[in-house]
């Protein structure tokens, strides 16, 4: 299947299965179509996937059938959300009029996060394609002297409300974790690059969490819901180990607002 058919044949299951239905206008909009290929769209959709849909004429628009399976999207409600929050910030970025929802999200996070100079980041995103080292320079937050090192990118993650790089440190032979927007400096290196294959900041991880027994149990049952699967007391939350201190971190600081008492309370997988 072609890429602009999949993206399209997506934008249709996200109109049926999300919201109320798709007309042919909506995907002239977002794909800048005529009507005419639209309706063809429609149809071919319809032809390899039968059953899916049908024209309500009430609503003058195609919706879903009772028996209606996605094929090229999630069914996570989550991951749905998670798409609009991106959809919203995509628009950052691109030069963008139409959106595959008329839904928007206003993200807080975004305002929160601290800046990243370009200088710093397309040397550091290069290094990582190309697998490449590099010198940075680096300040910690307790202002301590800018610290000269040599890295081997290996992977961005995103935590606190910001950007991290996770790199192999020559300099102290040892996987760290370093915030980007305390890189002030960079240039490429001539050491050879070190894979995280190797770390065990990158291996797979599970970590479980309950809520804290000295709260209320109306308070346990309400923190639980909607992180549990219903028949389990705790939550678990599978992960890579380098993102188990953030998470930890995270977690020990949501506490009860009458008594200070934490919510979650970590235990043995």
């Amino acid at each position: 299947m072609k890429f602009d058919t999949l993206l399209r044949f997506a934008f249709i299951e996200t109109r049926l299965f999300w919201e109320d239905g798709l007309k042919a206008g909506d995907l002239v909009a977002v794909f800048d179509l005529t009507r005419q290929t639209a309706q063809a769209v429609i149809e071919n959709y319809r032809h390899r996937y039968p059953g899916q849909m049908r024209y309500d004429a009430s609503k003058k628009r195609q919706v879903a059938t009772e028996d209606f399976e996605p094929h090229h999207i999630s069914m996570r409600t989550l991951d749905f959300l998670d798409f609009l929050r991106g959809d919203n910030l995509r628009k950052h970025y691109l030069d963008e009029q139409c959106d595959w929802s008329e839904l928007a999200v206003y993200d807080v996070d975004c305002l929160l996060r601290p800046a990243v100079l370009r200088s710093v980041i397309q040397p550091i995103l290069a290094a990582l394609r190309h697998q490449q080292t590099l010198y940075i320079e680096y300040r910690s937050k307790y202002n301590n002297p800018i610290r000269c090192r040599v890295i081997s990118p290996n992977h961005l993650v995103f935590a606190d409300e910001r950007y991290h790089l996770l790199a192999y440190c020559h300099t102290l032979n040892q996987y760290l974790d370093f915030v980007l927007s305390r890189i002030i400096w960079v240039e490429t290196a001539d050491e050879d690059w070190v894979s995280a294959e190797q770390s065990d900041k990158w291996k797979d991880s599970t970590l479980r969490f309950q809520p804290n027994p000295k709260l209320p149990k109306e308070v346990q049952a309400t923190l639980l819901r909607g992180y549990s699967n219903g028949e389990q007391d705790f939550w678990e939350i599978n992960c890579k180990q380098d993102a188990e201190h953030y998470i930890c971190r995270k977690l020990e600081r949501l506490k009860d607002e009458d008594n200070e008492t934490p919510l979650w309370v970590k235990i043995s997988p």
